[in-house]
């Protein structure tokens, strides 16, 4: 392993202890850091030789091979912490990153489904035959129900829902817990996928993973999204439409019913409430359709 190598495993240890970032922020660094180093190294520039016109070059390479504006924003802002990281350790004397800016994001409103989406989507549930149809239908009335992110969704063990009192207990972000109560709905698609599906899968003992595939491993995030593409695909909805999508459809369709904005934080599971109120953003795009549709002097 090459000295750059072993900086970027240590950097990433560290960062884990000390920020308690998720396995999946983790995953994301390092491959932003592996794809970095990988440039460099086709480069034939030296670690140590690294300056910041070496960081605006390999900006540009990323643009030039169409990431997205939010992406390189991203990486960007691992690279700065990186390089943070680096001057504490006395590898550099100096932060290269200092001058170097993260692209402006595009201030684009999350999509949101509309009910029309939602009930082609729970008609064809209703009626489909497919093979892990039980799973797809629970997997979509979990994200739709309860507004988890799909590592939350893929996390959950049987344990975690209470059938009792009408809640799911997930784990977040930071591993923060935070219990969502669900509806009816949901949970009677949850117990479905248990008796009828998942009894029939050689699970073992152990193992209490909720949602699993053919050979009783718990699924991934790809299975799950796999699952959702196919549906969208069969359905000819929008290709745009992702697991994430169901969350803000759960965040906007209840500040539509009139839900306190905290309350969807607090289900959500954002530390900022900042990052909830874009979702009255979409709220008040929707009034206003209904206003244009519905008023007679619109």
């Amino acid at each position: 392993m090459n000295k750059f190598k072993l900086l970027i495993e240590e950097f990433l240890d560290s960062n884990t202890i000390e920020k308690g970032n998720s396995e999946n922020t983790k995953n994301a660094y390092k491959n932003d850091l592996n794809q970095f180093n990988s440039w460099v190294k086709s480069k034939n520039i030296p670690y140590s030789e690294i300056r910041e016109s070496q960081i605006e070059k390999y900006l540009l390479f990323l643009g030039k091979r169409g990431y997205e504006k939010s992406t390189i924003s991203r990486k960007t802002a691992c690279l700065k912490a990186f390089f943070k990281f680096l001057l504490k350790e006395n590898v550099y004397k100096k932060n290269i990153m200092d001058k170097i800016s993260r692209p402006a994001k595009k201030n684009l409103l999350p999509k949101s489904l509309s009910r029309n989406e939602i009930n082609k989507i729970f008609n064809y549930l209703e009626s489909s035959n497919s093979k892990n149809n039980y799973r797809d239908k629970a997997i979509i009335e979990i994200l739709y129900g309860c507004g988890l992110r799909i590592s939350e969704l893929i996390s959950l063990n049987t344990h975690d829902i209470n059938f009792e009192e009408s809640t799911i207990q997930c784990t977040g972000k930071g591993n923060k817990q935070r219990i969502i109560p669900t509806n009816d709905s949901c949970l009677k698609a949850i117990d479905d996928y248990i008796q009828i599906e998942r009894s029939q899968i050689k699970v073992s003992s152990g193992n209490q993973a909720l949602l699993v595939n053919r050979n009783g491993s718990r699924i991934t995030r790809q299975t799950a999204w796999n699952s959702i593409k196919s549906i969208i695909n069969k359905l000819k909805l929008d290709s745009e439409i992702t697991p994430h999508t169901f969350r803000h459809t759960f965040a906007t369709d209840l500040l539509k019913g009139g839900a306190n904005l905290r309350q969807v934080q607090e289900m959500l599971g954002h530390s900022s409430l900042s990052a909830t109120q874009i979702y009255t953003m979409l709220d008040n795009e929707w009034i206003k359709k209904e206003f244009l549709a519905s008023h007679p002097r619109a």
